[in-house]
């Protein structure tokens, strides 16, 4: 069976609580998500560094690929750190292989979200500030993500808080971290 990786994430973007049903009743597993969207998605925003090419006439070969490299590397990391401190620090929420196979999942949804803002942040010819205040609809994207975990309304949600404050805050400091080496 096929899955529409791009269908579940826009339902899980528009309606989170929905989408994430959507998603457990694809049985949808990280390494595909992994494979086939979010790896993927590293590369396009990578690439959509080369737009400044285009809009800026200051823009130089050498700042993209700098670029490019800066916004490839900060998610791919990103999604290392956060997979390793979610599923290794929170034994309430991640008990098993499925459990942590599921906390991923989530992981890279938040993260295509992410990702998918800033490429579009990357194709607009102009800063628009107003795009950078739907970064921190990824809290409520992941809040909606606890059936889908099992975590009853009881219990240890501060799995989804900081799962949502790691996939905004680590890439921003590895981006500041590698334009300071960088540059």
């Amino acid at each position: 069976m096929e899955m529409n990786f791009a269908k579940n994430i826009a339902y899980v973007a528009c309606f989170p609580r929905n989408g994430w049903v959507e998603v457990s009743r694809d049985g949808v597993q990280a390494r595909q998500v992994q494979a086939r969207v979010l790896y993927p998605m590293m590369a396009v925003v990578a690439l959509s560094a080369f737009m400044a090419l285009l809009y800026n006439e200051e823009a130089t070969l050498t700042g993209c690929i700098q670029s490019a490299i800066i916004e490839f590397a900060k998610y791919f990391f990103t999604y290392l750190l956060a997979s390793y401190v979610l599923t290794g620090y929170f034994p309430a929420v991640v008990k098993d292989r499925q459990s942590a196979d599921r906390a991923n999942v989530v992981i890279q949804y938040c993260m295509a979200i992410i990702i998918a803002l800033n490429i579009i942040d990357n194709l607009l010819p102009v800063a628009f500030p107003y795009l950078r205040i739907l970064y921190c609809y990824i809290f409520f994207v992941a809040w909606k993500a606890d059936a889908y975990l099992g975590i009853k309304e009881e219990g240890d949600k501060k799995f989804l808080i900081v799962a949502a404050a790691l996939v905004l805050v680590i890439p921003i400091v590895i981006g500041f971290c590698l334009e300071w080496v960088l540059v």
